[in-house]
């Protein structure tokens, strides 16, 4: 019986593995493959600047007819100096039609505009910038949180990216980087007190108690108020900047910011030379003579700005690819020999541990083996309760988990990846 499991365990395995190499190579992540659907949901609500409340909207763009169980996600801000803009800004479009129809589901979201009517204009826009942060914050919950109870829309939340265009570009890299711990230079005494006015960096505007952590960073002419915040191990990071931007500094001019306060930030090609001082993988292209967003103005989709786009497409295109795991499982499961034990793996794959969440009335057991059939690790799972497999007790690699009532009269195997 032992052989006639192992058998079944390296078919599983074989079948998966030649499935992974085919899939992946059809063009998925590198080819426009897919159609696109969208849809509008309200991730959050919050005060805006003048203490009155906004419901929080985003658009998400899905392929259409993708069956695969666990896909990779864009989260995106749009530009406008955080005082305009919509999530309909035809750049922020532009990016979730064409990651979609490559199988990312995108989502272009909404976060509160404005500042205060005050004189004090670097809290204000401090304060901007953080509600912006908080928003984005509470649309990566969103995503958790759906994975964990209805799992509407499938997303592998090992693999979210965050970015967005100028002010949005802003909020990812302040989202990704920020620390409150680190700095290189003096913390101004206005900056702690806002924050804390907002709620902290977490802020209030939904779905508390689910991670915000992501991938990497998608930054489109973006600024970080301190480049030291970028540490090894942090979340990836792809852009661009042009090197003649006007508006938001493509490096960092200390004789201009002496007399302008707001331009204390470091732009696209500082961030270049953190990382490679650090050496940590990244793609920062630097648009050579470009002014600011050259990819959308001064008129959207005319050349030069097409051009723009579509080299910046191709930038943040090559290295997504390069950086997103092909996951082919498919949303029937994998060898499920019995439906009727309602159950969850997640996140899988994962760089840390997996959870077995059941939803079954009787206790489990789940059994860990090798594709080579050896049993590895037991787990008991309490009745509606959970499990933990950990990469530390495994290592990296692929194994199989089967799942059984008590009596073994019936069982689910399911695939799980620790990398």
């Amino acid at each position: 019986m032992r052989n006639n499991y192992s058998l079944l365990c390296l078919s599983i395995f074989a079948f998966f593995f030649s499935d992974l190499q085919a899939q992946c190579n059809n063009g998925r992540y590198y080819d426009k493959i897919f159609s696109q659907t969208s849809s509008t949901v309200t991730f959050g609500n919050a005060m805006k600047f003048d203490s009155t409340f906004v419901d929080l909207k985003m658009d998400i763009y899905q392929p259409t007819g993708d069956n695969f169980a666990h896909r990779p996600l864009i989260v995106l801000a749009f530009p406008g100096s955080f005082t305009a803009g919509s999530r309909l800004s035809p750049d922020i479009l532009t990016l979730c039609d064409n990651f979609s129809r490559r199988g990312y589901v995108c989502a272009s979201i909404d976060y509160r505009l404005g500042f205060e009517n005050s004189s004090d204009c670097d809290t204000n826009q401090f304060k901007a910038l953080m509600r912006g942060v908080q928003d984005m914050k509470s649309a990566v919950r969103f995503f958790y949180k759906d994975a964990q109870t209805t799992n509407t829309f499938r997303i592998d939340t090992n693999q979210i990216w965050i970015g967005g265009s100028s002010a949005g570009a802003f909020i990812a890299l302040n989202y990704a980087y920020g620390k409150v711990d680190t700095l290189s230079r003096s913390d101004p005494p206005w900056a702690r007190p806002a924050l804390d006015s907002l709620g902290g960096p977490e802020g209030n505007s939904g779905n508390p108690g689910y991670s915000s952590r992501v991938k990497g960073v998608v930054d489109l002419c973006g600024a970080i108020a301190d480049t030291v915040w970028i540490m090894p191990g942090d979340p990836l990071l792809v852009g661009v900047h042009g090197t003649a931007d006007g508006t938001v500094s493509c490096y960092f001019d200390s004789v201009y910011a002496s007399t302008h306060p707001e331009s204390l930030l470091f732009g696209g090609g500082d961030v270049k030379n953190r990382l490679d001082h650090i050496g940590v993988n990244y793609s920062l292209y630097l648009f050579q003579g470009a002014d600011h967003v050259p990819y959308i103005l001064p008129i959207p989709f005319i050349p030069p700005a097409s051009k723009y786009m579509d080299s910046t497409i191709w930038i943040v295109r090559d290295f997504l690819y390069q950086n997103t795991v092909c996951d082919t499982t498919l949303i029937s499961g994998v060898g499920n020999v019995a439906d009727e034990i309602p159950l969850t793996l997640f996140p899988n794959p994962s760089d840390d541990a997996t959870v077995i969440y059941s939803q079954c009335e009787n206790d489990l057991i789940a059994e860990v083996f090798s594709v080579e059939g050896k049993l590895l690790a037991r787990k008991f799972v309490a009745a509606k309760s959970s499990a933990t497999i950990s990469k530390q007790e495994l290592g990296a690699g692929m194994y199989l988990v089967r799942v059984s009532d008590l009596k073994k009269a019936t069982h689910k195997v399911e695939r799980i990846v620790f990398y």
